[in-house]
Formats: structure tokens, C-alpha cells, sequence
């Protein structure tokens, strides 16, 4: 129970990058698209992919400037 409550965003993630797929899946060999379920589909996949992707990398951008700031008032 503890490591799910540890890794809960990464399971939500991966189940919404799943459910969107799925989606994608089903409107494509079915044709049954609702406009408004699409966007709000691709909404919360450009949520999920921009907080993993946009979150790390600005983030390590942080750190690594701290770092550096640190480096130059310790010489």
C-alpha cells in the first residue's frame, strides 16, 4: 500500500496516457467522436506529458543554475 501511495501521480498519469489511447483507438475503428470528449481528452494527455516533461527538465535547469551560484560563493 505505501509504494502506491508513493508513485500515485505516475499511476493517474499512466492511466490517463492509457484511457487516451484507448480513446483514440476506439474513434478511430469505430467512428463514434464526440467533440467535447476529444478535447477534453487531449487536454489532460497535454497535461500529463507537459508535467513530466516540463516539470523535469525545468527543474534540473533550476538546480543546476543553485548549483552554480553556490560554486561561485564558496571560491
Amino acid at each position: 500500500m505505501k509504494k502506491v501511495l508513493e508513485n500515485i501521480k505516475a499511476i493517474i498519469a499512466l492511466f490517463i496516457v492509457f484511457f487516451s489511447f484507448s480513446y483514440f483507438f476506439i474513434t478511430t475503428f469505430f467512428g463514434k467522436e464526440n467533440p467535447q470528449i476529444l478535447i477534453a481528452v487531449v487536454g489532460a494527455l497535454s497535461l500529463v506529458i507537459g508535467y513530466y516533461f516540463g516539470s523535469s527538465s525545468g527543474s534540473a535547469q533550476k538546480q543546476e543554475t543553485i548549483d552554480k551560484m553556490n560554486q561561485n560563493k564558496t571560491t
